[in-house]
């Protein structure tokens, strides 16, 4: 999974719907850079100078916004992807 590709997830009443993602962000002020890199949430680590995979209990901080048909945009949270 990364941006650009098209996923499967619950809508708000339970629904499948299908979108293209476009972007990824994090609520959390620390996470400033954040990527989509294989399906692995990542943020640029300024100690280390490098992307580092985002860990199980900061993932909640994470959202994707997908573009659905009709240029229709939403908000979703890793959970709500329905894998393939």
């Amino acid at each position: 999974m990364n941006i650009g590709e098209v996923v499967t997830y619950v809508g708000e009443y339970g629904e499948s719907k299908i979108a293209k993602i476009c972007a990824i962000g994090s609520d959390k002020d620390s996470y400033d850079d954040v990527r989509l890199e294989n399906g692995v949430f990542m943020t640029y680590s300024k100690k280390l100078k490098k992307y580092v995979p985002i860990k199980g209990k900061s993932l909640d901080s994470v959202y994707i916004e997908v573009e659905g048909p009709g240029g229709s945009l939403d908000f979703i949270l890793p959970s709500e992807i329905i894998p393939e």
